[in-house]
């Protein structure tokens, strides 16, 4: 039984925390705040057109989840520049949840709508030049959308509260070939192929309910891209 005078968040407060939280944490990965940026409290409040309450409530989560380091009596963010065992232990995570999603998915089925949706979004992500701005971006958000509808046909709600970080993870990547791509167009290229590759692999294993080829594939995936970042770092 409640106690008297116990105090809840509300509804709307929580949304509002995880709404900064999930803004701050996609300007991250995305390097609208680099690695090193120092803000006030106060100027990202204003920014962001939050009030400070919220805004401390997403910096305790941030630096929980080592994004940001807090200080000045937490009043001040600096962003933390991810390390290698960050890149790691992220793509780790990604690919028990990956694999699960991948899964649970084949094992429960999807509809011909979801199949071609899916499907769509192959196409669409291998279609865009990786290496213009504009192109990358679109890319990096049906790829995204890729791997985060997949954990939501697992139908597993702790599957499913992870597709936040699935698809930050994914804009990390996309963020990652876009720099590559004018850089080293061949091995980019060759990068973008495995994907599709794996892609449309991971979607058939799905479609026709091969619950273990479809972890496999997917883990495969993940392991996959984690080298390739690694090895460019």
């Amino acid at each position: 039984m409640v106690e008297p005078g116990v105090a809840f968040p509300t509804f709307e407060r929580t949304r509002l925390v995880d709404d900064v939280t999930a803004r701050l944490r996609s300007m991250i990965i995305d390097g609208t705040l680099e690695p090193g940026t120092t803000l006030l409290q106060i100027e990202l409040a204003e920014k962001l057109g939050v009030s400070r309450t919220p805004l401390r409530e997403a910096f305790r989560i941030l630096e929980y989840e080592g994004f940001v380091r807090v200080t000045n009596g937490n009043k001040t963010l600096e962003v933390v520049e991810l390390t290698n065992d960050d890149i790691v232990e992220l793509y780790q995570f990604r690919e028990v949840i990956d694999g699960l999603a991948a899964r649970l998915a084949a094992k429960r089925g999807i509809s011909d709508a979801d199949y071609e949706m899916l499907s769509g979004r192959i196409d669409e992500m291998h279609s865009y030049d990786p290496s213009a701005p504009r192109d990358g971006a679109a890319r990096a958000a049906a790829h995204a959308a890729f791997h985060v509808r997949i954990v939501e046909l697992s139908r597993n709600r702790l599957v499913i509260n992870q597709a936040p970080m699935v698809r930050l993870t994914s804009q990390m990547l996309a963020r990652r070939i876009a720099e590559l791509g004018t850089e080293e167009p061949a091995v980019t290229a060759n990068l973008l192929s495995e994907g599709e590759v794996d892609h449309r692999a991971v979607l058939e294993a799905i479609r026709r309910g091969g619950a273990s080829d479809a972890e496999t594939i997917a883990r495969r995936h993940i392991r996959r891209t984690m080298r390739s970042e690694l090895v460019r770092r």
